[in-house]
């Protein structure tokens, strides 16, 4: 069975998280090497204070550590290449307060980039995946505009090195496609990987980045990342395949019924804003085809914020932005909606711009 732990809390500060943290590692006591390396992936989309729930929260991280280390003595690292801020990760480490946890748990931290690219099943990845014993993932709870949920395998994803991540968008536009190619890649991981997911304070709407944060009270731990996802978009009251990564896991043969909860869920009502661009996902299959053409959500550049930074267009699979003139420019019709642009901008310069049709049919 693919166990999952699940429990609410009141805040960060609630005593009763470290209890709940020691009772899962000790269900995993024999997965966790004594004397090895351990990899902690948490979410580092981009340079983003705490409070807006867009990474990992640095509490939440130092109650992790301070619980893992009673149960292991092995070397902790810490690693992730943010998005396509990846060339300003110390900026990123500092903004979210995750290079203070490190400093006072001397705990080193690395850069995805600076070890040798491997590949696997026609998937390049960071050779440091290969070079721990353990990798200890700790994902965000958070909405996303392209897949619709980004939570435990999404977040492995963030081993990608640089702008490999822009590839997987240029060869698989389309959600589907894209999910499922971010599953098989995280099937070629061999490490041994454990999940524990940050639901204190999530992020909703406009997701993984633009979305606003909001109070959920829950921590989900699993071996398995798939029964994690699974789980959480079921206490969502969501489909499963809702979160596209879900539909590729069951697709590709993983078995829900083998999935037991360990927890009091009955009083957890998990309730999140959808991004604007995946609401027509929850219309039948019939309805999304015959308007499909005129359903568009569109990023669009407001240079009266725009600094210039062109995180955008480092970002974008299908070429379609460019530098003219002073600011960044979209080319619609190369376009692929994939979000890449909206994403990864960190003065809130893109806003999705949506067509008529779907103002009127998504509410």
């Amino acid at each position: 069975m693919n166990k999952v732990f699940i429990k609410s809390f009141k805040d960060y500060n609630d005593e009763k998280i470290d209890e709940f943290l020691r009772s899962f590692f000790l269900s995993v006591k024999n997965k966790l090497p004594q004397k090895g390396l351990i990899l902690l992936k948490p979410n580092l989309l981009q340079a983003a204070i705490p409070e807006k729930a867009i990474t990992t929260h640095p509490v939440f991280l130092d109650k992790v550590i301070n619980v893992l280390k009673d149960f292991t003595s092995s070397k902790l690292v810490l690693a992730d290449s943010p998005g396509s801020n990846f060339n300003n990760y110390e900026q990123v480490l500092k903004k979210t307060g995750i290079k203070e946890i490190c400093l006072k748990h001397n705990i080193e931290i690395l850069k995805v980039e600076k070890f040798k690219p491997a590949e696997k099943e026609g998937f390049l990845y960071s050779s440091i995946i290969d070079d721990v014993d353990l990798i200890l993932n700790l994902p965000k709870l958070k909405t996303h505009s392209l897949t619709g949920l980004t939570l435990a395998v999404k977040n492995l994803f963030g081993l990608i090195p640089g702008t490999n991540k822009v590839s997987f968008h240029r060869k698989f536009p389309k959600d589907d496609n894209l999910a499922e190619s971010i599953y098989k890649y995280f099937k070629t991981i061999n490490t041994p990987i454990i999940n524990i997911l940050d639901g204190i304070l999530s992020h909703e709407g406009e997701g993984p980045s633009r979305g606003t944060a909001v109070y959920t009270g829950v921590i989900l731990c699993s071996e398995s990342a798939e029964a994690l996802d699974i789980c959480v978009t079921d206490l969502l009251g969501l489909k499963r395949e809702f979160c596209k990564t879900n539909q590729a896991a069951l697709n590709n043969g993983f078995h829900p019924e083998e999935i037991e909860i360990k927890g009091e869920i009955e009083n957890i009502n998990l309730k999140l804003k959808l991004p604007v661009s995946q609401k027509i996902s929850v219309y039948p299959t019939f309805i999304k085809k015959i308007v499909a053409d005129n359903v568009k959500v569109l990023p669009v550049i407001n240079e009266d914020k725009c600094i210039n930074c062109l995180l955008c267009l480092k970002s974008c699979p299908a070429y379609a932005i460019t530098k003219a003139g002073n600011y960044p420019n979209i080319d619609h019709k190369k376009c692929i909606e994939c979000f890449c642009c909206y994403e990864v901008c960190e003065s809130d310069a893109i806003y999705l711009k949506r067509s008529l049709l779907h103002r009127i049919i998504v509410r």
